[in-house]
């Protein structure tokens, strides 16, 4: 499950720009959060948990042996619970970190204006195609034939999914 993770949000990452990875980053940002979130909360929960009944076991913790089981699982059970807090915190941050890059991206994208989604020129409104680099930058419906941004992934007209 975890193989290769790094690698996927590395390259998702490396060329934000790329409309192809949008829904890959979005199913790999969804499944981060449902198996994060939740481990992340039950180790949190578990290290409280386990603090609480080791400081509270009292005279209770100790008996004529040495130390009782009150004191002892709690002890023990904390290490396992921290793992597990680490872990989930780890891929609720992969997940929270595909957001903010994407968020920025867009951010980045309407403050520094019109540019090239594949070379970075320079771009007006008018033009079609890319003056450096020859790539399209319009995206023409083919149910209503309006001429859209080569960013959107549907007609701003009439809603059809672009080709």
């Amino acid at each position: 499950m975890f193989k290769g993770l790094r690698d996927e949000i590395v390259s998702l990452n490396s060329d934000v720009k790329n409309i192809t990875n949008c829904e890959k980053a979005k199913k790999l940002r969804k499944k981060l959060l449902v198996i994060g979130l939740p481990l992340a909360i039950i180790g949190y929960l578990g290290v409280f948990v386990c603090f609480v009944l080791f400081a509270t076991a009292g005279a209770d913790g100790f008996s004529e042996n040495g130390f009782s089981a009150r004191l002892i699982v709690p002890f023990v059970l904390i290490i396992p619970m921290a793992v597990i807090a680490c872990i989930g915190t780890m891929l609720s941050s992969l997940a929270f970190k595909i957001i903010i890059t994407g968020y920025t991206t867009d951010l980045a994208d309407s403050v520094v204006g019109n540019n090239c989604p594949s070379c970075g020129d320079k771009i007006t409104e008018e033009e079609l195609f890319c003056n450096k680099c020859g790539k399209p930058l319009r995206r023409q419906c083919p149910k209503c034939n309006h001429v859209n941004s080569i960013k959107n992934d549907y007609c701003e007209k009439c809603g059809e999914k672009l080709n």
